[in-house]
Order: C-alpha cells, then sequence, then structure tokens
C-alpha cells in the first residue's frame, strides 16, 4: 500500500483546509480569487502568455503571492494541482507525493518554503522557474530518475534538506508532512469508528511504508514523536473489538511501529526503551507470523546487545535472526549487522569467523534477486560496506577498512546518516595510520554539514572514538582541537519518553 493511496482515501480538503493568511479574512480572500479570475480571462483575450498573467495578479493583488499567481493564471483549483503534483511524481519516479491542500495552502501563504523536492515539482507542472514562483532555492533543482529528486550546484549533488537556517526544507515544513500522515489515520477513525476498519489500517499501512523509506530524512527527535503519535492511535484500536482479518493486520502494523520506536529510541541513545520496542516488536511478529518482522527485531536486538557490550549474547540474538530470514538480502543484513562487529569485538580468536561471516554476507548480497531495498527496514550495498569498514577496523585491517568505508561514502548523498557514519570511520582509518589532520577535517565535516538535532547518538559514538584516536599522541594538532571543541558543545539528544502505551500492555 502506498503512501500516496493512503492520503487520497480522504478527500485532501479534509487534511486540514485551507488556512487563510490571519490578516486576510475568508471574504477578502474570495474577492481575491475573483479579481484573478478577471485578471486571467483578460489575459487570454489578449493572448498574454501564462508568466505575463501571473505577474498581472502579483502587480495588481499584492497581497497574493506569486506561487498562488501562477495557478491562478492557469486556472486551477489546489486540488487540480495536488493531482498534477502527484502524477509528476509516479511519471519520473521520484517517489511517492504526500502534498495535500493544507500544505499547498501553507506554501502559497508564505508559512512555510516547499523543499527541493515540491519546488521542483511545482516548476515542473507550472513551467516556471523557482524565481518566478517566489521560491528563491541556490540551487538548480534536476529530478533524479529512481531515487528522489537531488539538487544539483556545479553538477555536484547537494545533500538532502535538512534543519540549518538557511535551507528551505524547515522544521514547520518537516511537521506538516509527518501530521499529514497522522490525520490520515485520525480522519480514518472519524469515519469507521474509533477501532478502525480498512481506510484506517490502509492509512496506517501507508503512513508506515512513508516512515520506513523516508527514515534518514527526519532528525530522530522528531520522527519519533510523530510515530509514536500514530502507534498510540493503534494502541486505542486495539482496546476495542474488530473482525478477526482486521485485528492480525492491525497488530502486524503495530508491531513494525515498534520496530521503528525501537529503533528511533536506538539512534537517540535510549537503550532500556529500544530493547522493549524491540522485544514487542518481535513478541508482535510471532504472534502474527511475520517473519520478516521476528527477523528484522531479533536482529535489531542484536545490535542493541553488541552497544551494551554484551557480543556472546549478540551472536546468539542473530543466530535466531538468521533463522527467520527468508531472503538473501535479508540473510546479507542479518550476518553483517549482527555478526561481524560482535565476532570482531571477541578478538583474534574470532578472526577467522569475522572473514568467512564478510564473504558470505557479500555474496549473499549479490545473489538476492531484487537487489537492494530502500528505507530503514531495508539493506543495501552502502550499509554492508560500512559493515565491512568498522569490521576492518576493529580487526586492525586498517587499509581495508578505509577502502570499504570510501566505497560506502562515495555511494550515498552528502549529509545523509550513512554518509556520516562512513565518513567517521574512514576518518578513523586515517587516524590509524597517522594522517591526525585528515581524519579530523574529516570528522569537522561531518559537524559542518550535519545539524545537531539530526546526529544520531550512533555518529556522536565515532566522533567520540575518532576523538580518542587522535588524541592519543601528545600533539595531535589544531584541527584535532577544534574537532574535540565542537565535540563537547554538541547539545544533549532529547528523549522522546512515555508518550505511547505498548500494543502488548507494555509501557515505553
Amino acid at each position: 500500500m502506498t503512501a500516496t493511496a493512503g492520503l487520497r482515501s480522504v478527500p485532501s480538503d479534509a487534511l486540514g483546509g485551507a488556512r487563510l493568511m490571519a490578516t486576510i479574512s475568508r471574504m477578502r480572500r474570495a474577492e481575491l480569487s475573483r479579481r484573478a479570475q478577471e485578471i486571467r480571462r483578460q489575459g487570454q483575450r489578449q493572448q498574454w502568455p501564462l508568466q505575463q498573467i501571473a505577474s498581472a495578479i502579483v502587480r495588481e493583488l499584492p497581497q497574493v503571492l506569486p506561487l498562488e499567481a501562477w495557478r491562478w493564471a492557469l486556472g486551477w483549483s489546489r486540488a487540480q494541482t495536488i493531482s498534477e503534483i502527484a502524477e509528476f511524481y509516479e511519471r519520473t519516479r521520484i517517489g511517492e507525493s504526500l502534498l495535500n491542500a493544507s500544505m499547498l495552502c501553507k506554501y502559497e501563504h508564505g508559512e512555510i518554503t516547499p523543499g527541493h523536492d515540491y519546488t521542483a515539482a511545482l516548476c515542473a507542472v507550472y513551467q516556471a522557474d523557482p524565481a518566478q514562483l517566489g521560491l528563491h532555492h541556490s540551487t538548480t533543482l534536476v529530478p533524479h530518475m529512481g531515487g528522489g529528486s537531488r539538487a544539483y550546484r556545479d553538477g555536484r549533488a547537494l545533500p538532502r534538506p535538512r534543519y540549518t537556517d538557511g535551507d528551505s526544507m524547515t522544521a514547520d515544513h518537516d511537521n506538516a508532512i509527518l501530521a499529514a500522515l497522522r490525520d490520515s489515520v485520525t480522519l480514518a477513525l472519524e469515519v469507521e469508528g474509533p477501532a478502525g476498519g480498512p481506510l484506517a489500517l490502509e492509512n496506517l499501512a501507508a503512513a508506515l511504508a512513508y516512515y520506513d523509506v523516508n527514515y534518514s530524512a527526519f532528525p530522530p527527535g522528531l520522527l519519533a514523536i510523530e510515530v509514536h503519535r500514530t502507534r498510540a492511535l493503534v494502541s486505542g484500536m486495539l482496546k476495542l473489538p474488530q473482525l478477526d482479518g482486521a485485528r492480525v493486520e492491525l497488530r502486524r502494523l503495530a508491531g513494525w511501529l515498534s520496530a521503528l520506536v525501537g529503533n528511533l529510541a536506538f539512534h537517540l541513545s535510549d537503550y532500556p526503551a529500544a530493547a522493549i520496542h524491540f522485544a514487542t516488536a518481535a513478541r508482535l511478529g510471532t504472534a502474527v507470523g511475520d517473519n520478516d518482522l521476528i527477523c528484522w527485531s531479533l536482529g535489531a536486538q542484536a545490535m542493541t546487545a553488541y552497544t551494551g557490550n554484551r557480543p556472546v549474547e549478540a551472536l546468539e540474538l542473530a543466530q535466531q535472526a538468521y533463522e527467520y530470514a527468508e531472503t538473501p538480502l535479508r540473510r546479507a543484513q542479518i550476518l553483517a549487522w549482527g555478526q561481524l562487529r560482535s565476532l570482531a569485538y571477541l578478538g583474534e580468536s574470532s578472526r577467522s569467523d569475522a572473514a568467512l561471516v564478510m564473504a558470505n554476507a557479500q555474496r549473499k548480497l549479490a545473489a538476492d534477486p531484487d537487489g537492494e531495498r530502500p528505507g530503514r527496514f531495508g539493506f543495501d550495498r552502502a550499509e554492508l560496506q560500512l559493515h565491512l569498514a568498522e569490521t576492518n577496523l576493529q580487526l586492525g585491517d586498517h587499509a581495508a577498512a578505509r577502502g570499504h568505508a570510501e566505497t560506502s561514502r562515495r555511494s550515498l548523498p552528502v549529509g545523509r546518516p550513512g554518509w556520516a557514519a562512513a565518513t567517521l570511520v574512514l576518518a578513523r582509518a586515517e587516524a590509524a595510520r597517522g594522517q591526525l589532520s585528515d581524519a579530523a577535517a574529516l570528522g569537522i565535516e561531518v559537524l559542518d554539514v550535519i545539524p545537531a538535532p539530526a546526529l544520531r547518538e550512533t555518529s556522536r559514538v565515532r566522533l567520540r572514538d575518532l576523538n580518542h584516536d587522535l588524541f592519543t599522541v601528545a600533539s595531535p594538532g589544531v584541527e584535532a582541537e577544534d574537532l574535540q571543541d565542537r565535540i563537547r558543545a554538541l547539545p544533549a539528544l532529547m528523549l522522546v519518553g512515555r508518550i505511547s502505551d505498548e500494543p502488548n500492555g507494555q509501557r515505553s
């Protein structure tokens, strides 16, 4: 079930409606719309080009911003623009559009600014450039076929939108996207009743799919709050009776949401909460017979055990997870995710076992008929290369670690969490061979690119490890000292706490 389908199941005006600017009454807004249509008809009679019509609307109606003026110049409703954007996303294989009337209204009234993806889509469907639409990005936007649109400057791909003072993807924009997903479920419950029905299940599946695929696009604290809120809706539904088939599906969705909440807790350094959520996900997977959920959750538990310096327990959990792995890709993930670093942690006695697992993981991934799978619940070559790099780093093979880290880093867009992880492992490999200034510069690059709220605990641990590596010598250099100061100045991650009940009765 796609995220777009889930949102389209409810009329888009229901997801908040058009919010009017505080200084313009509803009556005045209607007058502006009527006057804009008169200008449009006048321009059509005189055969003005579209840009001239839009400019005339802005000039004669100064309360109207260019983005809304272009829609009026075309004679389109918001619903038509939303439909055109969705078709553009589908046609160019960017992904799935979640634009709704509330978001478009906020764009048009200047309350929030579209991110790069929606700017590219709006420019394409209106046949205008960002400046004409009043969207003054400093980049040229080019749709990237098959994997989301990317912004390019001088031929180089830029980071995806993130939290910075000058970035077009604002916190309000992120909140609007995530709130739209939750609103689609809430509205379905209003239609079908508090126990839900087919529409609520469809929209929950859509929300889950979006959280999965776009996991890395949001700061973990922000996403954690929203996933908790969505799961709280599921908890409320599970307290009420449903038909057997619907209840099984609802419990399955609850399991995957628990897995996401656990992963977010892990990335926020709340390891006790992560362990509870992963265990809940595994139990729900067992209850509904979802082997993939069981496999992933056990693998995540192995990751948590390793982080807690319990490598033997991690290996046991990884072995259990492997027994539930039903595809070569999932087997490759469990080998790399659950076993490799634990084997390396055990030291020289496990070196040969680690080498066998590394080779096996690469073979499994190459054998998967579907190739890679995106998202938090997926796995790809870049992530495998990262695990190989960290394993070799632990085993003391710094040249191999450097090679795998560089491969992973080159495979990922600048600014993604995976890019940060690969960059920091590369930095540690450089430090291991005495290139201390280069290593520190790579660490500083990560801090320059990734805003503090989006910097996961896993990257913070790698930064602290890098800092330790650099200061094994008396004078590591000015760059290392600068990096140390910036690591010390990082604000603590904000834990989410108890927002939603566990679907199986336990609390987070």
